[in-house]
């Protein structure tokens, strides 16, 4: 038996939502403002896990343009049925205290990998939605219920209605079947059937420090349910678990009968700063005939345990990720942009041979013609570096490395060029809104070419920089990590620190930055 330590697969993949087909496991995790939408990892042992092309290419049908930080694509949900993946998933459009514009989604595909279908128009009740699929053969849509009157509970629970497959539309009428525990902000609900009870999984308590795994059951689908009377079954609150705000659970079994659970968490910074956002853990589950899941080895609420027992299978690794990305080569997966996928962000692979251009857009403030390519920061201690060439004309033309967690929470190493053209290396930052500047330093007169780098060591960032084939050397003050944190940003901190590259032409002169490679290397934990 293999021991697995959590988090996997290491980095940013919240709300996860697990499914096995045969022999595969699949989980579909939240991408929020970042394209392409719906990040979908496979494993073949629970143990290995490979990142997939996002389930959300099309832009236009997605169309995340203008939207504020953390809304866009919330908490998909994966299953599989009659031959086919079914993937629901939530945009929400605005997310003002009482009223989240949002629309839920259904797309389905024969193969995870694609192509996927037009989306198919569900409803706008709350968010979270999750397709449940009755033994009977009759599958119905689950989710979130958001309340604007002051007078009810704002999440009011958990609501359902059947789902045509064939006419691909909702039917009958909707009904709400559990109004949650007293954890209150009932969310992320799923319904499975097991021994003839159908339990309701639901996330409780926010997803934050308080955030926990819940449960109801009923004999009947539209209740009522009652709740597990050992409530909740998952949660860190008050321990001190590596993995805190563990929710959000899902369950699978492995093709033994053995029950497993995925589910999210954090590793925060000195107990406070999810740096690296809300991540995925598994745990084994005891699940008697008749009875309540429990964390294994438990008998009521349980703190997540730091390792699992993975399925008694043959390994399957997966070739490894190259630490160096040769854009030559094409974009890997573990690349995102931002509202839109990267036709639409001036990212072009094929203006310069051997090179990834990335034309100027707007600010990194801006909701709009954001010209940025990133990935996720997947451990606390980590390095990268870029190697840039970037001719500036002005202050208003800028290129280089980013560390951003949203438009208002950012640190930028970039070449750029004084009020007469001479080239500089500038930082800005940019602190819940606020802007800064870190400092101006000069470059050699016709430098062109450019490599920049930095080091994370846990809440302090570094850059530095380099000409081609030179030594690197430090630039700037020490930053602090911290503040690109879900705990510290400014209203809602959904996503993660993110590091990449990107080009700001400020007054449309037609600049451009070309990318030759980019290298990231973290220093897992053992």
């Amino acid at each position: 038996m293999t021991k697995v330590r959590n988090p996997i697969p290491g980095g940013w993949c919240s709300d996860p939502s697990i499914v096995r087909v045969g022999e595969d496991y699949y989980i579909a995790a939240s991408t929020f403002e970042w394209m392409p939408g719906v990040s979908i990892y496979h494993s073949r042992d629970m143990i290995h896990w490979e990142r997939l092309p996002g389930a959300l290419q099309d832009d236009e049908a997605v169309n995340m343009e203008g939207m504020e930080p953390s809304c866009g694509i919330w908490a998909p949900n994966l299953t599989y049925a009659d031959g086919l993946f079914y993937l629901a998933y939530t945009i929400v459009y605005s997310s003002a205290h009482r009223y989240k514009d949002t629309r839920n989604f259904l797309i389905t595909a024969q193969d995870v990998r694609g192509p996927w279908s037009k989306p198919v128009f569900l409803h706008s009740i709350g968010f979270d939605p999750s397709i449940f699929h009755d033994d009977d053969g009759r599958k119905y849509v689950v989710s979130q219920t958001m309340e604007h009157r002051t007078r009810l509970k704002r999440f009011r629970g958990v609501t359902v209605q059947e789902y045509d497959p064939v006419a691909q539309r909702l039917v009958g009428k909707a009904q709400l079947v559990f109004e949650g525990t007293d954890r209150g902000v009932t969310e992320g609900p799923n319904i499975m059937k097991k021994d003839g009870w159908y339990y309701i999984t639901a996330a409780e308590g926010g997803t934050e420090f308080g955030h926990c795994v819940t449960m109801a059951r009923s004999r009947c689908l539209w209740g009522p349910y009652e709740v597990d009377p050992q409530n909740p079954m998952l949660s860190s609150t008050g321990t001190d678990c590596e993995l805190q705000r563990a929710g959000h659970g899902q369950f699978v079994t492995d093709p033994e009968g053995n029950w497993y659970m995925a589910h999210l968490c954090s590793r925060p910074l000195e107990g406070k700063w999810s740096i690296l956002g809300r991540e995925a853990a598994i745990q084994n589950i005891d699940w008697p005939e008749g009875g309540w899941p429990r964390i294994r080895g438990t008998a009521g609420t349980a703190a997540p345990r730091l390792w699992y027992d993975a399925p008694e299978a043959e390994e399957h690794p997966w070739p490894p990720v190259p630490e160096r990305t040769v854009f030559a080569q094409g974009i890997p997966n573990q690349w995102m942009t931002l509202r839109r996928n990267w036709p639409s962000c001036g990212i072009d692979p094929a203006a310069r041979g051997g090179w990834l251009r990335v034309h100027g857009g707007n600010s990194l403030c801006s909701h709009y013609r954001q010209h940025l390519l990133a990935r996720a920061v997947s451990a606390p201690r980590c390095s990268c570096a870029m190697h840039m060439e970037f001719d500036a004309e002005t202050p208003w033309q800028m290129a280089g490395l980013v560390f951003i967690y949203n438009c208002n929470n950012w640190y930028y190493l970039c070449k750029t060029a004084d009020e007469d053209g001479h080239p500089t290396l500038a930082i800005f930052s940019c602190d819940n809104g606020a802007a800064h500047s870190h400092g101006v330093y000069p470059l050699p007169e016709g430098c062109r070419s450019i490599e920049l780098s930095a080091q994370v060591r846990g809440g302090e960032l570094q850059f530095s920089w380099a000409l081609p084939g030179g030594e690197a050397q430090q630039i700037g003050p020490v930053l602090d990590m911290r503040r690109l944190s879900d705990e510290y940003v400014s209203g809602n901190g959904f996503t993660a620190a993110m590091v990449g590259f990107g080009c700001q032409d400020l007054r449309g002169d037609e600049a451009y930055a070309d990318v030759a490679w980019f290298d990231y290397r973290a220093e897992e934990e053992q």
